[in-house]
């Protein structure tokens, strides 16, 4: 009789995985950063090949959030990045949409309910 695979095994390569999918994940927004459009869960999915339902089953056992709040999170973060370095000229719709937001308006309401602030209100404070 086999004995059980080490657990050990099945972690690593668990974080294997998840590095896989960040590094996927990356490529894909960057691609959305590059020609302004809006991220979305359907679109990564097939960026991926992978089927959607698929895909949103995965991501949570992967990740720990499901896929939509990972994206978003990423989102979030490249444009907490341009706001800090982005000059003043550059303005916040601007730096929405780069941060592959559909909308300003999306971006606002979001960014405001990720931070507890205006998007303006972060760029002149980290400043």
């Amino acid at each position: 009789m086999r004995k059980p695979a080490p657990r050990k095994r099945a972690a690593r390569s668990r974080d294997a995985d998840r590095r896989r999918f960040e590094q996927a994940a990356e490529l894909y927004l960057h691609a959305c950063y590059g020609t302004k459009t809006a991220a979305r869960a359907d679109e990564f999915a097939t960026f991926l090949r992978m089927a959607r339902p698929y895909l949103s089953r995965l991501v949570p056992e992967l990740i720990g959030m499901p896929l939509h709040d990972f994206l978003r999170e990423q989102q979030l973060a490249h444009a907490q990045h341009l706001l800090r370095t982005m000059p003043f000229s550059v303005t916040i719709d601007q730096i929405a949409l780069a941060s592959a937001f559909g909308t300003p308006w999306t971006f606002y309401r979001c960014f405001k309910a990720a931070f507890g602030m205006s998007p303006g209100k972060y760029r002149i404070s980290d400043r």
